[in-house]
């Protein structure tokens, strides 16, 4: 072979070569694109699935609200007037679901009941558990500063719930909150005869069964 056959076979070599890099390079080109594309896919379906989940959670909380409202103002806001009556206490006014702002803080109550010589103020809970029963009894002490209107009222405290766990019942009967349960005539009071309440505020009087 002469030296310019070496040379021609040499520059055809070379140029096979540079072709062949340049498919490797096209086929990379070809694969960054796809797995690109997939990932691009597979961000969208991520961000679908979080859009689905956040909207069902959406949903299932705006359920629960509105469930729970519906509670406090069909059944518990109806039912207070009658149940306390047998109890001795007379309610001649009925609110549900009041607020009040004062010097940066807020206070929320789902149903309050008033009457010429008392008040209760009723936590309503589409499940009842120990722990909201504790977190509304440090929160009831500060009942008159938020509503002043009721000041001179003996002041009581109650839960209900749609469903009532059996230890936070006898948590708020411990501590001689009224606990309120759904009944054939939309609630009743659980609490037994012997069951002495407890006055969060009001004038001071000589504790009493309810009877």
């Amino acid at each position: 072979m002469t030296n310019l056959e070496k040379l021609e076979e040499l520059v055809v070599r070379s140029e096979q070569e540079r072709h062949q890099r340049e498919q490797e390079a096209k086929q990379r080109e070809q694969e960054a694109a796809c797995r690109k594309q997939e990932f691009d896919q597979q961000s969208k379906e991520r961000d679908h699935r979080f859009e689905i989940h956040h909207r069902e959670m959406y949903e299932e909380f705006y359920d629960m609200t509105k469930t729970l409202g519906l509670f406090a103002e069909s059944m518990v806001q109806p039912s207070i007037v009658p149940i306390f009556a047998e109890r001795g206490l007379v309610l001649t006014e009925v609110s549900a679901r009041i607020s009040s702002r004062r010097n940066g803080g807020t206070m929320e109550i789902d149903v309050v009941g008033a009457g010429p010589e008392a008040v209760v103020a009723i936590e309503a809970k589409s499940r009842l558990l120990t722990e909201y029963v504790r977190d509304y009894l440090k929160r009831l002490p500060n009942f008159f500063d938020y509503f002043p209107r009721f000041n001179g009222l003996t002041f009581y405290g109650a839960v209900a719930g749609l469903s009532v766990d059996p230890s936070a019942a006898r948590y708020a009967y411990k501590n001689r909150l009224f606990v309120l349960v759904p009944a054939a005539y939309l609630v009743q009071i659980w609490n037994d005869e012997r069951f002495i309440p407890r006055t969060f505020g009001g004038p001071e009087k000589k504790r009493t069964r309810c009877t």
